[in-house]
């Protein structure tokens, strides 16, 4: 399934409620969402149960590659730049990629599409409230200005520039 298409749950907190959260899942090396289906598995006392890496399919072919101990340090090096948890993880990433062609995103660049998507809700619920402004108050004086939507719009041009960078990045990551 793909991520960015998920179905989602919506919550709203309080800055400080937010801040602790997230200290208390990087604290415990996980994702906010990952600690949420952690949490919803313990208090449904098994009802229910998330995909986890347990019951995904176990990774039972091997290929096997020797390389000598100057590539394997580029190698190294070059997945811990690009945001890989390890060299094999970097290395199915090349190899299906190049198999399938489609985007491989690190958790960083999630992060980032994810933050990006956010802030493009935020707009849109922005654009509602000023349509609602708008469609309520016929004579328009209180209509928004005309700075604000210019910002607006500079602020989705700015968000849909991250989010094709982001991809382009992704497509071209091997093509070097």
């Amino acid at each position: 399934m793909n991520f960015l298409l998920m179905p989602r749950i919506v919550i709203t907190l309080k800055e400080k409620e937010k801040e602790a959260w997230e200290s208390f899942c990087s604290s415990q090396k996980m994702t906010g969402s990952g600690m949420l289906r952690k949490l919803i598995t313990h208090v449904t006392k098994g009802q229910i149960i998330f995909n986890s890496k347990k019951n995904k399919t176990p990774k039972e072919g091997i290929i096997s590659m020797r390389f000598n101990s100057k590539d394997v340090e580029e190698i190294e090096k070059r997945a811990k730049k690009e945001g890989f948890e390890n060299r094999s993880q970097w290395g199915r990433a090349l190899i299906l990629n190049k198999i399938d062609n489609h985007p491989t995103f690190t958790i960083e660049e999630i992060k980032a599409i994810v933050e990006s998507n956010r802030q493009l809700s935020a707009i849109g619920r922005n654009l509602n409230q000023i349509t609602r402004a708008l469609n309520i108050d016929a004579t328009n004086s209180n209509s928004p200005s005309e700075e604000l939507l210019i910002s607006l719009s500079k602020t989705i041009d700015n968000q849909q520039g991250k989010i094709m960078s982001l991809l382009d990045q992704s497509l071209n990551r091997w093509s070097e």
